[in-house]
């Protein structure tokens, strides 16, 4: 049986940068002489080293009030302002834009941020990170993996403001803020590995642009890195990714082969169907963010307790909201940007097929054809090939018609695929029994997370 998870001090944000004193020889007594110097000599050359310090210490300075400020201007948007302030310009209505913009031009305040708010483990690689991001920002290279990575970065720096922006930093939620922690000490471990160290006194970092596979390799784990960060937050309820990008999508295509026409589908099942989103609402702003949190977390493998169980499943008495959760973790999760939801069945004792499990499995498949052009593809070549599996029971179907096709596909994900499904109590026995064992099946393919709402008269803890 399957395991489940039920619902139950400097503040520039910059790593310091200490003084360093390069001790400056004594010139040797001229020969003949009493040993004092030559007359202005000396006095001339303190006074030259102290313009040159002088110099330098006033332009450290003015940078990190230059970071101070753009850091703060991060802070300040989306709050009101005050009476007598000014009138907001076209730039900053709304904030996100002048917030998008900003991040998306540095990376390092974004770290510089995250520095600031994370606890110990995670600020050490926040403010490691600050030098080895400042080396990438600074290569100049054509080459693709180097523009891709440089793009990584800025995206991920453009999240992290994303959720901090125009709230009061010392409110934030741990779960916020663990979030940002998870997130950047995953970018360091990668982009540590993309970095050659050399050592010449102090150390420094050279990107390695002349590995390329090294670079993909980055790539690959910054963009898992990104949208897992992604998906816990916008099912949280505390990241807007339309304010990120307006449009970022998987290569998801539909198949055209009239084949899937064969599925005796429930349309009305879909969380999206008018039968489903006419009686079933989602949380309000705001509301059941700890247990939607927990969800996010659980999606991407990161319970508190380590355990990274298949199935979520939400028990309870009737009547306090498991089915406006459900509905809620489908939409957020079916976002586009994330675009990590597979399939959905809302049971339902008021519907004939919505109270059996006659039309279940090939609901499932259908949405999950529907879903990817590849996965359609392997659906559609599973009905040609073995068109007697339609009428099977529920578990040959299950097998000979998702489970089979599109195993070697969902190994190849890099985040989880999410199926809810919502009030089994409703479904008649013996069928719920038959969907309840099902469940458990579908839990076991590789990257398949499937979130269930049900009583526990069903499934108790």
């Amino acid at each position: 049986m399957a395991e489940s998870t039920h619902s139950g001090g400097d503040n520039r944000g910059l790593p310091d940068n200490p003084e360093r004193s390069t001790p400056i020889p004594s010139r040797a007594a001229t020969p003949g002489t009493d040993g004092s110097q030559p007359p202005g000599t000396s006095k001339g050359f303190r006074g030259w080293v102290g313009k040159k310090y002088d110099k330098g210490k006033a332009k450290v300075e003015r940078g990190m009030d230059k970071a101070d400020k753009r850091i703060k201007s991060l802070f300040d948007q989306g709050k009101p302002k005050a009476e007598g302030e000014g009138e907001t310009t076209p730039q900053d209505a709304g904030g996100s834009s002048k917030v998008r913009a900003i991040a998306m031009g540095t990376f390092k305040t974004a770290l510089g941020i995250a520095a600031t708010l994370v606890p110990e483990p995670f600020k050490g690689p926040a403010e490691a990170l600050l030098k080895v991001v400042d080396v990438i920002e600074k290569v100049d290279s054509n080459k693709e993996e180097v523009e891709i990575l440089k793009k990584r970065c800025n995206l991920l720096g453009s999240s992290i403001v994303n959720v901090i922006k125009g709230k009061d930093t010392t409110s934030l939620s741990k779960d916020l803020i663990d979030s940002i922690g998870r997130l950047v000490e995953g970018i360091w471990a990668t982009l540590e590995t993309a970095n050659k160290e050399r050592s010449t006194g102090f150390t420094a970092y050279v990107l390695a642009e002349d590995n390329v596979e090294v670079l993909k390799e980055a790539n690959k784990s910054l963009d898992e890195l990104l949208r897992c960060f992604w998906i816990e937050n916008h099912i949280a309820g505390t990241i807007v990714l339309a304010d990120i990008l307006s449009a970022v999508r998987d290569q998801a295509g539909h198949s055209e082969n009239s084949t899937l026409d064969r599925l005796k589908r429930v349309p009305g099942a879909a969380y999206d169907s008018q039968a489903v989103a006419t009686k079933i609402m989602p949380c309000f702003e705001g509301t059941r963010s700890t247990l939607l949190a927990n969800v996010g977390r659980w999606m991407i493998g990161a319970t508190a307790d380590g355990h990274n169980p298949p199935l979520y499943i939400l028990d309870g008495i009737a009547g306090i909201g498991k089915s406006t959760v459900a509905m809620t973790v489908a939409q957020r999760a079916a976002d586009p940007t994330i675009n990590c939801l597979g399939a959905t069945f809302f049971f339902s004792r008021d519907q004939e097929d919505r109270k059996t499990s006659l039309g279940f499995v090939h609901t499932i498949a259908y949405q999950l054809a529907r879903y990817h052009a590849s996965y359609g593809k392997a659906i559609a070549a599973a009905i040609t090939s073995s068109p007697e599996a339609l009428d099977k029971v529920l578990t040959q179907q299950f097998n000979l018609l998702v489970a089979k096709p599109l195993y070697p596909l969902l190994e190849q994900r890099a985040t989880p695929l999410v199926l809810v499904i919502d009030a089994l109590d409703e479904c008649v026995e013996p069928d719920a029994s038959a969907v309840l064992n099902l469940i458990f099946s579908i839990s076991q393919l590789p990257n398949v997370k499937a979130d269930k709402e049900q009583i526990s008269s069903i499934f108790r803890k």
